[in-house]
């Protein structure tokens, strides 16, 4: 009875001093009861087994808690679970706490003060959340034995917390992917037991913060991104030896690379890509005798590689892409025994690859474009069956393209179009399970095409402007992923093979210019998904199939310079998709049809074919040789002279009245021009001056600054709200920052999903572009702002579909056509409906011709949206623009910036397929699961899938895999019909 009663007090005295543990009354359970309750939001789940019990150690079981051995809580770690709610004030009650993880939950509001009372804390993590409001520095005074502080990924704003530099034990600070903005204080110099620092893709400004040399334990030092540092790289870093990464990517760093970095001899990592970097490359860096990866690409630097680099035995990753660079790529580049990623492309290095490159074994990735190379390409690059990407375009290489590379089955991608390869290609390569892309044109490829095709991953297969003789193989017909085939300007002869039409996702097709006979096959009408068909300069006879016109995509058909006979089938009229019609140079017959879409095409488009009548003409030489065969031709010709003479008459004199209008017109605008010196141009009817703008440019009427000038809202007497951009005008003697791009463009264009542009207001200095005004802002603040997560996927999805609507209009339905060139989140503005309107034309260029290209003089757009062969080659067509619309899609799903949340130099591209990639089963669930937005409570799965693959289809690097954005329009508003009902995930 007596050791019944000892148990008894001993269990009451616990549960005191579980009740007194805590101050206010609060047991450790409690706390962590309230806690549930304020971070799971009203969509929010998770944290099943915390629940009330009797038991004095019961909250020690719940999950990611533990406890010491008096049951009080020590650590604390839920991650990874979509809770979307807050911290409750209660949570500086578990004042034994030592580690505190809070990670990847979606959490929102303001860091609570009372977390000042967690005094014995050692880990506080609460990266990749939805924090806002500045960071309270006061809950940090506290914190003494503080040892990691991870705030990675929120939306904090304001300056740095000063109070850090008051925790002297601290070794890992992460402030990264915040809205911060001022300079890097340089207290934090005093934190001399810090190890890693992450101040990357924060927005901050200030000189290049030279203090951080005296963190001498420094091993980690991300400063890049977003930042905007006034200088270069400070040589006094070269100090921080235990340093072992170091990234100052794309933080408009100047001058020249320190020659004091080659004393950081633990270094594995370096990372100064997108900068403007000059002067050569220091050969002292090849005393960085540990280090695996170098990105110095995207500079100006130049001068030759280093002799001295022969030292650099651990290098893994040599991007030096996209600088000035030239001579030769080094023997002793083949030699590197780990090395797996070679880029260097956009520079002027001439001779020989290495012979021994990719002998190693590990040599994944090579990227050698737009150099002056020569010379055989190595036998060996797929020595060790690694080998993913190989891309040699536009050098001087010659010889035949190695058998080797037939049978390197890891080959996703061959890109070696514009060089001076000869012989046959090799068959296997045809069969390679992983390859995606052929690209071989423009070479001197001589031989057949294999009969035996099979690659099970094929979408691209470009071998133009070869020398390839023989028949089409029907093979190809069994490349069931094939999007885009391009055979034209051969030597091929015999007929169309019709299997070829059996491709169901079979988009383009272009073989002109080729010795191609006989009929173009029946099955053509079956391949619903082409978009693009040219089959210009063969000997093609026979009609134009029937059903043409059940190629409800098809935008472009090219059947010039043949020998086709027949009508000109009247059903093509049906086709809205058609914007390039040439049928000329044939021995087409009969009438034109006037009608539906035959509106759209001009004479070009038939001339050429002499028995062919245009109803556009008065004289048709068929309808003449038919008038003269019945006796009447000699009347016809008389009545068709003086009809000619009357119409000459009238051009004439319509001619002179409109050149005396204009001259008055423009004599009378001259005057009005002297007497003002604003001006008001409107693009509709406004009801308001010049005078009620000039009142609206006030410092408290700003809405948004950027490169291009300064953006107010105004509110106009009849109650109207427009924005105000205010740039720089042509009479200061500067660029006008895309004012004649601007009233080019939208002051002749109208659509619902472009932002609308109602007038401008100029004078010889200034110009004031006038817009209807848009309350919800741009697309990329709301998304990665504070308010992220009311863009749930109903509205993100309509966004889409908005956006992509305006960018079509402007592609297809303009004439010429326009081109962007600066597609992002943050050019998408929102109404009060959130509806989306594209803007931001400050950039955009008008193309003659569709299809076609045009070379810029510089790269211009935002970092991480622009197109790869826009760096390559600074060509665009409307494809650059497709590129970028891709990365917003991805944004929408995946509530991430496009760069600088992955860290070293990833961006929302390579972050994606490298997270897909890795997945231990791969499945469109899963694939999209991955990669989903944790603040999306709720979801169709199936329409997130669909998204996913449209994104994806518009970031393939070569452009012409790419869809139209008619095609993008097509497939987000006709989702797959087969795909079952989709089902709605709720969290």
């Amino acid at each position: 009875m007596r050791s019944f009663y000892n148990y008894l007090l001993l269990y009451i005295s616990l549960i005191l001093l579980l009740y007194s543990a805590s101050s206010n009354g609060y047991s450790d359970l409690e706390v962590l009861l309230k806690l549930k309750s304020s971070m799971i939001g009203r969509k929010g789940s998770g944290l099943d087994d915390w629940e009330f019990s009797s038991s004095p150690s019961a909250h020690c079981y719940f999950s990611g808690v533990k406890c010491d051995e008096d049951f009080r809580v020590v650590a604390l770690n839920v991650s990874f679970s979509p809770l979307f709610g807050t911290i409750s004030p209660e949570i500086g009650l578990l004042n034994k706490l030592v580690n505190l993880t809070i990670s990847t939950v979606n959490l929102t509001g303001k860091i609570p003060v009372e977390m000042r009372d967690l005094t014995s804390l050692k880990i506080f993590n609460i990266s990749n959340n939805v924090f806002r409001g500045s960071f309270p520095g006061e809950v940090l005074t506290g914190m003494t034995q503080l040892e990691i502080l991870d705030a990675y990924n929120n939306n904090f704003t304001g300056l740095l917390p000063i109070e850090v530099a008051n925790l002297k034990i601290l070794k890992h600070l992460s402030f990264g992917g915040n809205f911060f903005t001022g300079e890097i204080p340089e207290k934090y110099s005093d934190i001399q037991s810090l190890e890693y620092l992450g101040l990357n893709g924060i927005g901050l400004t200030g000189k290049s913060p030279a203090f951080l040399a005296r963190l001498k334990n420094l091993k980690n030092l991300l400063i890049g991104y977003f930042n905007a540092y006034d200088g270069g790289i400070p040589p006094e870093f070269g100090s921080l030896s235990q340093l072992e990464l170091l990234d100052m990517a794309s933080c408009n760093l100047t001058g020249e690379i320190p020659a004091s970095l080659s004393n950081l001899k633990h270094l594995h990592s370096l990372f100064l890509q997108e900068n403007r970097l000059t002067g050569r490359i220091p050969s002292q860096l090849s005393g960085l005798i540990s280090l695996k990866s170098l990105d110095l690409s995207l500079n100006e630097l130049t001068g030759e590689i280093p002799e001295s680099f022969s030292a650099l035995q651990n290098i893994t990753l040599i991007n030096l892409f996209k600088n000035n660079l030239y001579g030769s790529i080094p023997s002793f580049v083949g030699d590197f025994p780990h090395l797996e990623v070679l880029q260097v492309w956009g520079n002027n290095f001439t001779r020989e690859l290495p012979e021994n490159l990719g002998l190693n074994g590990k040599l994944y990735k090579l990227d050698v474009t737009s150099n002056h190379l020569t010379g055989l390409i190595p036998r060996d690059l797929c020595k060790g069956g690694r080998l993913e990407t190989l891309i040699l375009m536009e050098n001087f290489f010659f010889g035949p393209l190695p058998e080797e590379l037939g049978k390197c089955k890891s080959l996703t991608k061959i890109r070696i179009m514009n060089n001076f390869l000869v012989g046959a290609i090799p068959a296997g390569i045809f069969n390679l399970p992983l390859l995606s892309i052929i690209e071989l044109g423009n070479n001197l490829f001589s031989g057949e095409l294999p009969s035996q095709m099979s690659s099970a991953s094929l979408g691209q297969l470009r071998v133009s402007n070869n020398r390839i003789t023989g028949k089409i193989p029907p093979a190809i017909g069994n490349l069931r992923t094939l999007q885009i085939l391009s055979l034209e300007m051969n030597k091929f002869w015999g007929e169309i093979p019709e299997e070829i039409f059996n491709i169901k996702l079979l988009s383009k097709i272009n073989i002109s210019d080729n010795n191609i006979t006989g009929e173009i096959p029946p099955s053509i009408s079956q391949c619903t998904s082409l978009t693009s068909i040219d089959f210009s300069q063969n000997s093609l006879t026979g009609e134009i199939p029937k059903g043409i016109d059940k190629l409800k995509d098809l935008s472009i058909l090219n059947f010039s310079r043949n020998q086709l006979t027949g009508l000109i089938p009247a059903e093509i009229r049906y086709m809205t998709s058609l914007t390039i019609l040439d049928l000329s140079d044939n021995n087409f017959d009969g009438r034109i049809p006037t009608d539906g879409q035959f509106l759209v095409f001009n004479d070009s488009s038939f001339t050429g074919n002499p028995n062919l009548c245009s109803p556009r003409h008065v004289t048709c030489p068929a309808l003449i040789n038919q008038a003269r065969g019945s006796g009447h031709g000699q009347g016809a010709s008389f009545t068709a002279s003086k009809l000619s003479k009357l119409i000459i008459t009238i051009i004439t004199f319509i001619t002179a009245l409109l050149l005396i209008i204009v001259t008055v017109y423009r004599m009378r605008k001259k005057r009005l021009q002297k007497s003002q010196a604003w001006k008001l141009t409107a693009f509709q009817r406004l009801d308001f001056k010049a005078e009620d703008v000039l009142e609206c440019l006030k410092e408290e009427n700003i809405i948004g600054k950027g490169g291009a000038g300064t953006v107010y809202r105004g509110s106009m007497p009849d109650g109207l709200e427009v924005a105000i951009k205010k740039l720089v005008g042509r009479g200061t003697g500067r660029s006008d920052h895309g004012f004649s791009a601007e009233i080019q463009t939208l002051g002749r264009i109208r659509h619902r999903n472009i932002v609308r542009l109602l007038g401008y207001v100029s004078n010889k200095d200034t110009n004031l572009l006038l817009y209807e005004y848009m309350p919800n802002g741009s697309l990329g603040e709301m998304l990665h702002g504070s308010k992220g997560a009311h863009l749930q996927w109903e509205r993100r999805y309509r966004i889409a579909v908005e956006a992509a609507k305006g960018l079509c209009y402007l592609h297809h339905d303009c004439s010429p056509l326009i081109i962007h060139r600066d597609v992002k989140s943050n050019n998408i503005l929102l109404d009060e409906d959130y509806e989306a309107h594209v803007a931001d034309f400050g950039l955009a260029k008008f193309l003659q011709d569709a299809g076609a290209s045009e070379c810029m003089s510089s790269i211009a757009g935002s970092y991480g949206y622009i197109a790869p062969e826009y760096a390559y080659t600074l060509k665009i067509d409307e494809k650059s623009d497709v590129y970028s619309f891709g990365v917003v899609l991805l944004e929408l799903i995946a509530g991430r910036k496009p760069v600088g949340e992955f860290g070293d130099g990833v961006d929302i591209i390579r972050w994606v397929r490298k997270t897909t990639s890795e997945l231990p089963q791969p499945s469109d669930p899963a694939l999209v699961l991955a990669i989903m937005d944790p603040r999306l409570s709720e979801y169709p799965l199936a329409g997130v899938i669909h998204l996913f693959k449209v994104a994806m289809m518009c970031v393939e690097d070569e452009s012409s895999a790419r869809p139209t954005m008619r095609e993008v329009v097509h497939m987000l508003t006709n989702p797959p019909q087969s795909a079952p009902r989709p089902s709605i995930l709720t969290f």
